[in-house]
């Protein structure tokens, strides 16, 4: 055990020069640390790869590692980091279900519709980029059947009838590609990461000020910002000023 102390002390010294480390060197160096349950030092080479790229992976380690110190907010803000660049990692869902349980004040979403239901999966679950390629293929495919069509290569009923649903499918991408982008650009949310919040009427530090109290890993709408302080509305309607310190921005 202690060469490997020994040797992974060596890198924490490399890791705190200024020299450039490989992202794949830090990485390992990492998971080395992670290992043995150093999750300070293993957190600080996740971070210092985090600086130079994103990825996935490396948010499902930093939420690994938050949460091992006890950090359930910041766990949370690092699940949903790795999902939002990849919405159908397996693990990250998984990691993120089983600690937004833990968070006192969760507030569930509830369910609509089938229908509606099914869109929003697709919307949540699906990137922006994939539904515009799909898409594109789609209004490709139904050229591609007009112009079979047009020189009688297939019969005129059915290439007819295949470019109506790959148009209509493309149509429907496309909406909820534009509808999604329009959810990405007016996002602002973010994620407690102190214990107890005391959520204020104002931007100003008095207790006469707190009208209830939030608790750490709960998932925000930020509407507008001030210097130290965050105006937040939670998902039932509460709305109320917090300091700026309490919340990650996602």
């Amino acid at each position: 055990m202690k060469p490997i102390i020994f040797f992974l002390y060596f890198f924490q010294v490399i890791l705190n020069a200024e020299s450039t480390i490989p992202v794949d060197s830090l990485f390992s160096i990492g998971n080395r640390y992670f290992s043995i349950e150093k999750y300070d030092y293993a957190l600080d080479a996740y971070l210092a790869i985090l600086e130079k790229v994103e990825n996935p992976d490396l948010y499902f380690n930093i939420g690994n590692t938050y949460y091992r110190q006890g950090n359930l907010g910041q766990a949370i803000w690092a699940y949903e980091k790795g999902i939002q660049l990849s919405p159908l990692h397996k693990d990250l869902k998984y990691n993120l279900d089983f600690v937004n349980a833990r968070v006192k004040d969760r507030i569930e979403v509830p369910k609509g519709i089938l229908f509606i239901e099914m869109y929003r999966i697709i919307k949540r679950n699906v990137k922006l980029n994939d539904l515009l390629l799909w898409g594109g293929i789609m209004m490709l495919l139904a050229s591609f059947a007009t112009f079979f069509k047009i020189f009688n290569i297939l019969d005129n009923i059915f290439a007819y009838r295949i470019t109506v649903i790959l148009f209509i499918f493309s149509l429907l991408l496309h909406m909820i590609a534009l509808d999604k982008y329009w959810e990405i650009s007016d996002k602002n949310e973010g994620i407690i990461i102190s214990s107890i919040v005391n959520v204020r009427s104002a931007p100003i530090d008095r207790d006469e000020k707190i009208i209830f109290r939030i608790h750490e890993g709960l998932k925000v709408d930020i509407v507008q910002s001030q210097p130290g302080w965050f105006e937040i509305i939670l998902l039932d309607g509460k709305k109320g000023w917090i300091e700026h310190q309490s919340l990650l921005r996602l």
